[in-house]
């Protein structure tokens, strides 16, 4: 069984996973980009060809990635982020390309074809301006005071990422045939009642396996 959790920037993906390692021990937990990540080959976005790169370098990563994931699948996998993630961040920028949604994310799929999928996408639903305050306010808690936001945290670039999430959810069965199941959960919410929430998501899941 092979589990996803996406969510925009500051949706509480990361602190999420943290508490169901804690609860899961027994469940092996993974994230993209991967420790082998090479974030110093990624482009800033100068130019409409950056974002391409960009995409076929986490494309690398997760090629190597699903190694990890397919010797593990006698148990549950748990990512956090996967492909759906280059959906929605990668997409708005390869969209210049092709002006269109579905042509874009099929780009994506297409190439990504060597690429499992999840069985199940659990999905943090925040809101935009909560996402941005969270982000803003963890920075500050780190002492990162003087790191402002990165261009994908921008606001009106998180509106796109999320506009590509859920229209890729919204239109599953157009591009995939592979029954996927989403879980959305409210992300707006405190931590607590987010955790209450995927701790009975992942325990339902497991009692129906």
């Amino acid at each position: 069984m092979f589990i996803n959790v996406e969510g925009i920037d500051g949706s509480g993906k990361t602190t999420l996973i943290n508490y169901l390692k804690t609860e899961f021990t027994d469940m092996h937990f993974t994230k993209e980009p991967t420790d082998s990540f090479e974030f110093d080959k990624l482009k800033k976005l100068d130019n409409k060809y950056d974002s391409i790169y960009n995409f076929f370098l986490f494309t690398y990563d997760r090629i190597k990635h699903q190694e990890e994931i397919k010797k593990n699948l006698d148990k549950i996998v748990i990512s956090d982020r996967y492909l759906i993630s280059s959906i929605a961040y990668e997409g708005p920028l390869i969209d210049q390309f092709f002006n269109n949604m579905d042509e874009t994310i099929n780009y994506i799929l297409n190439t990504s074809k060597m690429i499992i999928l999840p069985d199940i996408i659990i999905y943090l639903d925040a809101d935009i301006d909560i996402s941005i305050n969270r982000i803003i306010n963890n920075r500050k808690s780190l002492n990162k005071n003087n790191k402002i936001l990165s261009i994908l945290e921008e606001k009106d670039n998180l509106k796109n990422v999320k506009m590509y999430y859920n229209y890729f959810f919204d239109n599953l069965k157009k591009f995939t045939d592979k029954d996927i199941r989403i879980i959305k959960i409210d992300a707006n919410r405190n931590i607590n009642e987010i955790f209450n929430d995927a701790h009975k998501v992942i325990k339902d899941i497991i009692s129906n396996l």
